[in-house]
């Protein structure tokens, strides 16, 4: 993709500086966070397949066609629809039978969704706006460059999975989609491509001056959202851009708080992230959890080895009413692997709780489980 054009697309976006909306405030700040974030990873996460749901509503046939990418069945609908004196966008996408909600998108979101570029050519041809929001704020871009695409391959018999691709997010642009658009959450494009580690847009972007720290209403930034995907090189290009590696959400989330909740695919940026300045023992602010405590939580040996390795405190208590160390938690709910790391790394045995009581106690008075108690029969 040509820079200059994407620099352009930017430099004619007016007030872009108002793009979104305002965060919301302290007091019911924690609740919807949560909500957001939920919202937000529900969708960057979301795998396609033809036949994932069924569709429901006036316009389900229009969009069964859109979805089986069939541009031969989708004109004489459109044709039809149009001759009715219908607006074809007013065709909005109804509540699966099941009641999961589809956040009233269009014709172009769901081409866009499925990865259909003819059938996205000729939506835009027919007036659809290239910049329609839904409900959670997303555009056409936006679905397209955060939804993972499966494709089957009927010769071998397989499944693949990809991101969009350069051409039709080029195509989108030079249709006039907005870059410095935002999601109702303050999500950018930005977010969603670094999420999906589509490192040629995530420089495309930010040489056209977005910001890579940029925030949602989270707090969450770019890499927050390249660490959640595991994509490791483009947490390189954005640190390289002028990304913080110490940035923290609104509830105290730091890289490092993301990969050790994200598994094996974070091995090699943990130690990165920490080289470059990240805080192995940052607290959460409102449980005092470390990247420890949430690695004991997902029962994930090797990220726990990983951290204790470069220097995560064992004995580090969190905020909670329970107090607990990352030791205490993995007696409680039975890790036993986890807690011989733990003790391995110099993990107390005897360190109170708020309850008063030891890992060792815990163990022995849980001592029906019985590879647990044989950890600390002589501490």
């Amino acid at each position: 993709m040509s820079r200059n054009f994407l620099i352009d697309s930017f430099q004619s976006t007016k007030d872009g500086s108002k793009c979104g909306i305002n965060p919301m405030s302290k007091k019911s700040k924690t609740f919807w966070n949560k909500l957001f974030v939920i919202l937000a990873m529900a969708l960057l996460t979301w795998e396609l397949r033809a036949d994932s749901f069924e569709l429901n509503g006036e316009y389900t046939d229009l969009f069964k066609a859109v979805r089986r990418g069939k541009l031969e069945e989708l004109e004489p609908l459109v044709e039809s629809f149009i001759a009715q004196g219908k607006n074809i966008s007013d065709a909005l996408n109804e509540p699966y039978p099941s009641g999961l909600r589809t956040h009233k998108q269009n014709l172009l979101h769901e081409a866009c969704k499925w990865d259909r570029l003819e059938i996205i050519e000729y939506l835009i041809s027919k007036g659809l706006d290239v910049n329609a929001k839904d409900e959670l704020g997303l555009t056409p871009l936006m679905i397209a460059v955060s939804t993972k695409h499966r494709y089957y391959n009927k010769d071998s018999n397989s499944v693949t999975t990809s991101s969009i691709s350069s051409e039709k997010i080029r195509y989108l642009l030079l249709k006039g989609a907005d870059p410095l658009a935002k999601s109702k959450s303050g999500m950018t494009l930005l977010h969603y491509a670094a999420y999906r580690g589509l490192d040629w847009f995530v420089e495309d972007l930010i040489a056209a001056k977005m910001d890579p720290n940029a925030s949602d209403q989270n707090g969450w930034t770019p890499l927050h959202s390249a660490t959640s995907g595991g994509h490791k090189n483009t947490v390189e290009i954005l640190i390289r851009k002028g990304g913080n590696p110490k940035v923290k959400s609104e509830e105290g989330y730091t890289l490092i708080h993301i990969a050790a909740g994200h598994g094996g695919a974070n091995l090699d940026l943990i130690p990165f992230l920490i080289q470059n300045g990240a805080n192995i023992n940052a607290k959460l602010f409102d449980n005092g959890e470390t990247p420890l405590h949430i690695a004991v939580n997902k029962n994930d040996p090797q990220i726990i080895r990983l951290l204790l390795a470069n220097g995560a405190l064992p004995n580090i208590y969190d905020s909670g009413r329970e107090k607990n160390t990352p030791l205490h938690i993995a007696v409680k709910y039975n890790f036993v692997e986890c807690a011989k790391i733990l003790l391995k790394y110099g993990a107390d045995p005897n360190i109170k709780d708020g309850f008063k009581e030891s890992p060792a106690e815990l163990a022995r008075r849980m001592g029906h489980r019985q590879h647990m108690s044989d950890l600390f029969k002589n501490k």
